[in-house]
This record gives C-alpha cells, sequence and structure tokens, in this order.
C-alpha cells in the first residue's frame, strides 16, 4: 500500500501517480466529501463492485440502434462547416 500521510484539519499527501476520488456523501443532514486513494475502496464505498457499474451502463443503451446513431452522427459530420485550423499559440 502507498504511503498517505493525513492530518484531517488542513491537508492530505499522497504520491504524485496516486488517483484522489472525492465522492460527496451526506452525513448528519450535511453534505461532505469522502476521499479516497484507489477505486476499489471508492466502489465500497458507493456499495457497487465496479464491474456492475459497467454493465449496467452498457445495459442502458441496448435498446439503441447503433447502425443509426452511427449513420446520424455520420451525416452531422459532413453537414457541419469544418473547424478552422487552429493558429500557433
Amino acid at each position: 500500500m502507498n504511503n498517505v500521510y493525513s492530518s484531517r484539519e488542513t491537508e492530505v499527501v499522497v504520491q504524485l501517480h496516486q488517483p484522489l476520488i472525492a465522492i460527496p456523501f451526506e452525513q448528519n443532514g450535511e453534505e461532505v466529501v469522502h476521499y479516497f486513494f484507489d477505486d476499489a475502496q471508492a466502489d465500497i464505498a458507493l456499495g457497487q463492485d465496479g464491474r456492475q457499474g459497467a454493465i449496467k451502463l452498457a445495459a442502458v443503451w441496448s435498446d439503441l440502434d447503433g447502425d443509426a446513431m452511427l449513420a446520424s452522427l455520420e451525416q452531422w459530420r459532413r453537414e457541419s462547416p469544418p473547424t478552422p485550423p487552429l493558429e500557433s499559440l
């Protein structure tokens, strides 16, 4: 496990490569933010398995016609004027 140093009142120090995941919760009628250092901990706090969330998300779009959606996007791309080139900043 990575070293995490915490001071509940002022700061949290983590290694540069470590993610910091913020999830808002309500506690005692007040909105608070819990911070997690990895996805597994955040998933546990949310009461879900990360894979189940992805499966549920895929199921939301299961009734859509993928070919019709792609055709619509292609038509929109053809009808839209091209974005002008970016100038040097």
